[in-house]
């Protein structure tokens, strides 16, 4: 059995003298609750399998267990401590902020981490969605077990959290363990202020060696955007697995880059298709260009068949998700968060389905524009100079 509970308070929510508070609380919760002492709870988690985690997105935070249906009891138990009763002990809080501090200097060292975090200021600018979860060093310095604790407070609070479990069990005793999460009311997200496309253009330096890392972003809608099936498959036929578009131009007739993807970047505001790839910078700018000359010609050039493909692809790798147990948690959870109804496999399965090669070669059409793109390159310097 899978079980989780979701906070619909993300980093992005952070007031920004505060940013990366809600990563920290993430932290925490795992690491003193309901009473228990580290070892305890290590022990404890032990005992379930070990399979316990805790995240933070933009837009929400969670935690979920993963562990057998004998467990339950226990499962549930450590997700309401964890969630309701973290322990902002002075001591753990600055391990956790030492904690933090070194995965802000592990990002600024991977060309990778800091090409996606420009390619979200190329897109967005300085909106909250565009800042990174973790938030900066300054302002993790300036968070204090009180700062915290009332952070935490302010997460639990009716219309702001969900649960969902899966697996053999029984729905009133699930009911009856989670009694005390506020689960009554209505959800409803904090808010944000309008998310509005910039479409810039970031360029970093990398003396550490002579890759390129390159990405590209045009707008799409955010998840509950009507067309939200026909971009997956659109995205699908361009980079995402060995028959996608660009993997088969790129990396398996030219040779140009070993990793091209393409993926989506979804928010409740709106959201953005993604391609990215690395490569050497002596052949940076024939691949640039080669990209550029896919995403154009696309509309025209995608077959019935690319489309087809595509489709089943997507609708067989849902069929697995909805088959393992932590997956299909997520998925309950994220249809509710994010289109307010049930998870409906067949339903879905059905939309996905009724995608057309007409409607995607028509969204290729409307989305990849050049004058709308934002791109993020980090690389050798004077390597974007030879796109320019």
């Amino acid at each position: 059995m899978s079980a989780g509970v979701w906070l619909l308070h993300g980093a992005a929510h952070d007031p920004t003298p505060r940013a990366g508070a809600t990563h920290l609380v993430e932290h925490l919760t795992l690491r003193r609750c309901g009473g228990r002492d580290r070892a305890q709870l290590a022990r404890m988690v032990d005992r379930l399998g070990g399979a316990v985690d805790a995240w933070t997105g933009a837009e929400s935070m969670g935690l979920s267990v993963e562990t057998t249906v004998e467990a339950l009891p226990q499962a549930l138990d450590l997700l309401l401590d964890a969630t309701l009763d973290p322990t902002f002990d002075s001591d753990d809080v600055a391990l956790e902020k030492r904690v933090a501090l070194a995965e802000l200097e592990l990002v600024r060292s991977d060309p990778e981490d800091r090409v996606e975090e420009a390619l979200l200021t190329a897109a967005w600018g300085d909106h909250p969605l565009a800042r990174p979860i973790i938030g900066s060093e300054e302002t993790v310095r300036r968070l204090t077990p009180a700062v915290l604790r009332r952070h935490h407070a302010a997460l639990v609070r009716p219309g702001g959290v969900l649960a969902a479990v899966v697996g053999d069990v029984d729905p009133a005793a699930v009911a009856r363990r989670l009694e005390g999460l506020p689960l009554a009311a209505a959800l409803e997200p904090p808010p944000l202020p309008p998310l509005r496309w910039v479409g810039g253009t970031v360029n970093l330096e990398w003396t550490a060696g002579d890759q390129v890392y390159a990405r590209l972003a045009f707008p799409v809608g955010g998840f509950a955007a009507p067309e939200r099936e026909i971009i997956a498959v659109l995205n699908r036929t361009l980079g995402v697995g060995a028959s996608s578009r660009l993997f088969q131009r790129l990396r398996e007739d030219a040779g140009l880059t070993y990793d091209i993807f393409s993926s989506l970047v979804l928010r409740r505001q709106g959201g953005f298709l993604e391609v990215g790839w690395t490569s050497s910078a002596d052949v940076f700018s024939e691949t640039w260009h080669m990209v550029r000359s896919e995403l154009v010609g696309v509309a025209d050039s995608l077959s019935d068949e690319d489309v087809e493909v595509a489709v089943e692809a997507t609708a067989r790798g849902l069929m697995m998700d909805a088959d393992e147990p932590s997956s299909r948690c997520g998925l309950e959870a994220a249809e509710v968060l994010e289109l307010g109804r049930p998870f409906d496999l067949e339903r879905v399965l059905g939309e996905i389905r009724m995608v057309s090669p007409a409607a995607v070669r028509k969204a290729a059409r409307d989305l990849l524009r050049p004058e709308r793109m934002a791109s993020a390159v980090c690389g050798p310097q004077g390597v974007t100079e030879r796109v320019a």
